[in-house]
């Protein structure tokens, strides 16, 4: 005899409640959810999400408009039937949204601790995405977002959270992170050190024109929203960008940045890139040899220079060796070429007890053969900056054979999003 699985109904056109178990960072909130969980009205209650340029359609239902939505546009709330309690928002993921189940409700526009009613526009095994319809039970950090595209284009998602509260969700982000992904129980990460400017602090920023209007692309999307100010920009790259819009420029991508020269790849907030060489010097201190691998022209290395007999640098950018190069010291080197293939010669220079690793790699963290190449050689001190929390926890699990990780200082170079940057260090244990 043959027994069929029995299938959990599908979530679209049920109206369910969500309850947070556990989170997957980045992505769900873990948990089971059971047939006894649906209730059988045609309408969705879980975590929100304020994406205008999404469809609602899906999940609509022919029921009266209950009186408590009934001052919404219809557009953003479509005929719902009266809602049952809905448990409160308890963590927001790295990306700004919410996970409020069992099944992963992904939301944008909410802030944890928050009751909210939304509608269900996709779902997928165990994964949901759903638009807010309602504040039902506002946190005290919520606030009005003071951009008219926000939620709209694919930049800001915490515009609508104080600024304090932005920064207590990086930090607790970063902190589980490390222990969820990193196996570390216990880790130190330090106070978050705040933007000085929590608007106006980007000295770059790429805008799309489509039909001769700048813009940036919706989320989720390729359509682009025209643009006539970004307050996250710098008041002289905004300039640069109403400069862009009056000679109405042919259909690309276009790169608005502040006119100092700067070389090679560069923090986008200069204020808070000053405290982030302060914190990575800090952390070095000295030595006989420093290997700065991933070094763009020469960030960490030409300013860590007197601190270090040696400095070897490397990366793959031609462009930016060469610049690293013109303004190099006697005793420093710059390998052109990856990281992969130069870490073993950059870190063969000196001896391991005196040598000090900055890795700053991509979000993407670093590869096998780069873990593997370090624990054969391992240096006495890794300073590694991250904007990635997952891929830092990840690769110092990794390294954990033979590092154990001293310290974590999340620091915000993008307010109002959900980016977070670190400088973690990590010592032979």
């Amino acid at each position: 005899m043959i027994h069929k699985k029995n299938k959990i109904p599908s979530i679209l056109g049920k109206e369910i409640e969500f309850e947070i178990r556990d989170i997957a960072f980045g992505g769900a909130g873990v948990g089971r959810v059971s047939d006894r969980q649906y209730s059988t009205n045609p309408s969705v209650e879980c975590a929100p999400t304020n994406d205008p340029s999404s469809s609602n359609s899906a999940c609509s239902s022919s029921s009266p408009l209950p009186s408590s939505v009934s001052h919404l546009p219809s557009t953003t709330a479509a005929a719902l039937p009266p809602t049952s309690h809905l448990p409160p928002l308890t963590s927001i993921l790295s990306g700004g949204r919410i996970v409020s189940s069992d099944i992963a409700c992904f939301t944008k526009g909410v802030i944890d601790g928050e009751t909210v009613k939304a509608r269900v526009r996709r779902h997928k095994a165990r994964l949901m995405e759903a638009d807010l319809v309602e504040v039902l039970v506002a946190s005290p950090h919520r606030v009005e977002p003071p951009c008219p595209y926000f939620l709209r284009c694919g930049g800001c998602s915490y515009q609508h959270i104080t600024y304090s509260h932005q920064l207590e969700i990086k930090e607790k982000q970063l902190r589980e992170a490390l222990r969820r992904i990193g196996g570390i129980q216990e880790p130190l990460v330090k106070t978050i050190i705040p933007s000085p400017e929590p608007f106006h602090y980007r000295n770059r920023i790429t805008v799309h024109v489509n039909g001769g209007a700048p813009g940036f692309f919706v989320e989720r999307g390729h359509k682009v929203i025209e643009i006539d100010h970004c307050l996250i920009a710098s008041e002289e790259v905004n300039k640069g960008l109403k400069n862009l819009k009056s000679k109405r420029p042919p259909d690309g991508d276009y790169l608005i940045g502040e006119k100092q020269h700067y070389g090679g790849f560069r923090q986008v907030n200069n204020a808070v890139a000053s405290i982030l060489l302060e914190e990575v010097g800090r952390c070095a201190g000295s030595g006989e040899l420093l290997v700065d691998a991933y070094c763009g022209a020469g960030f960490f290395a030409h300013a860590l220079r007197e601190s270090f007999t040696k400095v070897i640098g490397i990366e793959r950018s031609r462009g930016s060796i060469i610049m690293a190069r013109e303004q190099a010291h006697p005793h420093e080197e710059f390998l052109e070429g990856g990281v992969e293939e130069l870490l073993a010669e950059g870190l063969a220079g000196g001896s391991p007890s005196q040598t000090v690793l900055i890795l700053d790699p991509p979000s993407e963290g670093i590869s096998d053969l780069i873990v593997a190449t370090i624990l054969s050689s391992p240096p006495a001190k890794i300073v590694y900056i991250s904007c990635n929390p997952a891929t830092l926890a990840r690769d110092i699990k990794r390294l954990s054979e033979c590092y154990q990780l001293e310290e974590s200082t999340p620091l915000d170079m993008f307010p109002q999003t959900a980016e977070i940057e670190s400088v973690s260090l990590l010592k032979l244990s």
